[in-house]
């Protein structure tokens, strides 16, 4: 019996104890139980993502640019060819054209339907303390609740904010937030 399953398999039972085994033991930096965890997790978790947000074609370029303003391609050039104070703007959602990431992104993918761009997902670690420059930041907040960012960026740019319960990036140490329209979301898909 377990807290999830009063008569687990044998199978199931045996897993515990293989990873409860792993837990107990040392490992070299890097290799604890989570990221194996999350190593075995990664494929299962983003195919679930796929299917839950009705997505399977990833862009070659994460622009989120290209889903606000429905282009074709990324038109912002390499990351090293925009400016450094650009890059450090965007990263509070400061910019008053359509930036090329959404706030404090990290590993984002996006995601496209019948070849349009129509979801950004990102896989953020604890943006609710998030460092920023002083040049980002020029009121002087530093350190910023990086979530306040996300959501005025996505109000400001027409978009709907989604949080996943799980990130098929990380699943123990990240959170995987999701940027669409709203048109996207109502709209039929097959």
């Amino acid at each position: 019996m377990n807290r999830f399953n009063r008569f687990p398999s044998e199978e199931y039972s045996e897993f515990v104890d293989v990873v409860q085994e792993y837990t107990d033991a040392d490992h070299e930096p890097g290799e604890d139980v989570l990221r194996a965890l999350a190593d075995a997790l990664e494929d299962h978790l983003r195919e679930g993502f796929k299917r839950r947000w009705g997505v399977d074609e990833a862009a070659d370029t994460a622009c989120i640019r290209r889903e606000i303003t429905g282009a074709d391609e990324c038109e912002c050039g390499s990351t090293s060819a925009r400016s450094w104070i650009h890059r450090e703007q965007e990263a509070v959602g400061g910019r008053d054209d359509p930036p090329h990431a959404a706030p404090h992104s990290d590993h984002a993918t996006l995601w496209l339907d019948d070849g349009e761009p129509v979801l950004y997902s990102m896989h953020i670690s604890m943006p609710e303390i998030q460092s920023v420059s002083r040049t980002a930041a020029p009121d002087g907040e530093t350190i910023r609740n990086g979530w306040f960012d996300i959501f005025e960026f996505a109000q400001h740019w027409g978009l709907e904010v989604g949080v996943t319960p799980w990130s098929h990036y990380h699943a123990f140490s990240r959170t995987n937030v999701v940027l669409y329209s709203p048109e996207w979301m109502n709209s039929p898909r097959s």
